[in-house]
């Protein structure tokens, strides 16, 4: 196939044949090579040291409720497929997923996922022009609020969250494809920043049960999603500098299925 240009209309990110409404994406596919040499060392051929893996990364408007398979904490075991300016998979799982919520700034989803299997690249019969249906509704950091235990940090300023999750592949002998993917060591973070250092932080952390509400810049009687994080407050800071004001921060996390593998 030749080289060839496509304008980002035609450069469509699809999940399950669900429109997902993103600002930039990458796909990228790695091959783990070990290179086997004979005894005066030249090299006789590269034998693979794992199956291929592919990473699909993409930044995306959140004009809705997060697809359950876009959550790594939501996610379940069964892969899903997609599609991104011509190019097919059809074993997708989960591997982060972050935001952020500022005043007067939309939020923005940053997913990134582990690709498994045949990766197929459309030829230009196959590749279809598609038009992404707006949806009226989109996150905003207008109305988005935190609630739950007292942090200790008032006049919220903006706060982050972030699920990460590991990947590993189980495969057996005389398969090139890896029979099922592990889900291990799920993390939920956040940071929040605002005027106060917060409460003072303990030897063995803060307790903290933070919810996160996002709503609609529009539509303010009920989120359009909502996230939680039950952890501990780790890290707290304050700072202040000529020509500007005092702000605090604080960075909290929680450990979920630590060390177990979900099949």
């Amino acid at each position: 196939m030749a080289n060839k240009y496509i304008p980002f209309e035609n450069a469509l990110v699809q999940i399950n044949d669900q429109n997902i409404f993103a600002e930039n994406a990458t796909l990228g596919v790695q091959a783990d090579l070990t290179p086997i040499e004979g005894i005066t060392g030249n090299v006789i051929r590269y034998a693979p040291g794992s199956p291929i893996r592919g990473t699909f990364s993409f930044v995306h408007y959140m004009t809705g409720s997060i697809p359950a398979i876009l959550n790594p904490m939501n996610e379940l075991s069964e892969p899903f497929s997609g599609s991104f300016a011509g190019v097919t998979f059809a074993s997708g799982y989960t591997k982060s997923m972050s935001f952020s919520v500022e005043p007067f700034s939309p939020v923005m989803i940053n997913s990134e996922i582990d690709i498994y299997g045949e990766v197929t690249q459309l030829d230009d019969e196959g590749h279809v022009n598609r038009v992404i249906n707006l949806q009226t509704g989109m996150g905003h950091g207008q109305h988005s609020y935190l609630a739950g235990s007292d942090l200790g940090i008032s006049n919220t300023a903006s706060f982050s969250y972030s699920v990460s999750a590991s990947r590993n592949p189980v495969t057996v002998i005389g398969e090139e494809l890896p029979y099922r993917i592990t889900k291990e060591n799920v993390v939920v973070s956040m940071s929040v920043r605002g005027e106060d250092l917060g409460n003072i932080l303990k030897s063995s952390g803060n307790n903290a049960v933070v919810n996160v509400n996002i709503f609609d810049i529009y539509e303010t009687t009920k989120p359009i999603d909502t996230f939680s994080c039950t952890g501990q407050v780790s890290n707290q800071n304050i700072s202040v500098g000529a020509g500007g004001h005092m702000a605090g921060s604080m960075s909290l996390s929680q450990s979920y299925l630590t060390g177990k593998s979900i099949i």
